[in-house]
C-alpha cells in the first residue's frame, strides 16, 4: 500500500500537470489556479521537502563513505605497485640484503645533531632498524639511518653538508667521493646537485654513472647502490683530483616509499 508521503507526491505531480495543461491552453486563465494550488499544496510540499532533505543527507553520507573506501583501496593498490617496483629495481638487485619497506612521514631541516636534513620513516627498532643502516628508494641511494626509536627512525639524507660518500664511477669503476659542497673556486651547483672528486688523476666523463663504493659491514653504506650521473665536468683549476657535477637519481624533496637495508646483525 502506498505511503502517505508517496500519495502526497502523486497528488502534487498530478495537480501540477493539470495546471500546466490549462496554462498552455489558456495562459491568462491559469494564473488564479496556480496561486490556489500553491496555497493548498504548501503543507504537502513542506512534508516532501523534509523527506527529501533527510534522504539527501543519508545518500550524501553513503556517498562520502564509499569515496573514502575507494581512496583507501587506491592507496593500497599504489603501495603494492610501489613495493613491486622496488623489489624489481636495480637497487634491490645489487643489495644482497633484506629490504624493509618504509613510508616517509615527516621532514626536518637543520634540526639534527649534525645540523642536516632528515626525514622520519615509519619503521624503527622493533622492525630491526639500527643506526647507520643504508636507506634506498627505487632509483637509488637516499641516505643512512641517523637515530632510531621503537617504531620510527630518522634518516640523514644524501646531500647533507656533512655527508661524504665513497663511490665508484665510469665503466672502469674508478674511485672517488661525493659530497654536497663543491671545492672552493668551482662553479656553484644547482639545487640537489653534488660534487664528485676523483681519486688521483682519473678522468671523469659526462654520462658516467656513480654508485656507492661500500663500507665494511655495510656501515653506513652498502656497496653498488646507484647514486647518480655526471652531468658536467669542472674545468681544471689546479685542484687535487678532477671534479664534476653529479645529478642524484633520487629527488630527496619528494620522497615517499623507501627501504632500509637490514644488516645481517639486524
Amino acid at each position: 500500500m502506498p505511503s502517505r508521503t508517496s500519495l502526497l507526491a502523486l497528488l502534487l505531480l498530478a495537480t501540477t500537470a493539470a495546471v500546466l495543461v490549462v496554462d498552455l491552453a489558456r495562459p491568462g486563465l491559469a494564473a488564479p489556479a496556480r496561486s490556489a494550488v500553491a496555497t493548498a499544496l504548501a503543507p504537502a510540499q513542506r512534508v516532501l521537502a523534509g523527506w527529501d532533505d533527510g534522504r539527501v543527507a543519508e545518500l550524501t553520507a553513503e556517498r562520502d563513505a564509499l569515496a573514502a573506501e575507494v581512496d583507501r583501496l587506491r592507496a593500497q593498490e599504489r603501495d603494492a605497485a610501489e613495493l613491486q617496483e622496488l623489489a624489481r629495481s636495480s637497487t634491490a638487485a645489487v643489495v644482497d640484503r633484506t629490504l624493509l619497506p618504509a613510508r616517509v612521514v615527516a621532514f626536518a631541516s637543520g634540526s639534527t645533531p649534525v645540523g642536516g636534513r632528515t626525514v622520519t620513516v615509519d619503521v624503527g627498532r622493533e622492525d630491526g632498524v639500527l643506526p647507520d643502516q643504508t636507506v634506498v628508494a627505487v632509483e637509488g641511494l637516499v641516505g643512512r639511518v641517523l637515530r632510531v626509536a621503537p617504531t620510527s627512525a630518522d634518516v640523514l639524507l644524501l646531500g647533507d653538508p656533512q655527508v661524504v660518500v665513497g663511490v665508484r664511477f665510469g665503466e672502469g669503476g674508478a674511485l672517488g667521493d661525493v659530497q654536497a659542497d663543491p671545492v672552493p673556486g668551482l662553479p656553484a651547483r644547482g639545487h640537489g646537485q653534488l660534487t664528485l672528486t676523483a681519486l688521483g688523476d682519473t678522468r671523469i666523463e659526462v654520462g658516467d654513472r656513480v654508485s656507492t663504493l661500500g663500507s665494511p659491514d655495510d656501515v653506513p653504506y652498502a656497496a653498488g647502490i646507484p647514486l647518480g650521473t655526471v652531468v658536467a665536468v669542472d674545468p681544471d683549476r689546479g685542484q687535487l683530483g678532477s671534479t664534476a657535477v653529479v645529478q642524484p637519481f633520487v629527488d630527496t624533496d619528494t620522497l615517499d616509499l623507501v627501504a632500509v637495508v637490514l644488516r645481517e646483525d639486524g
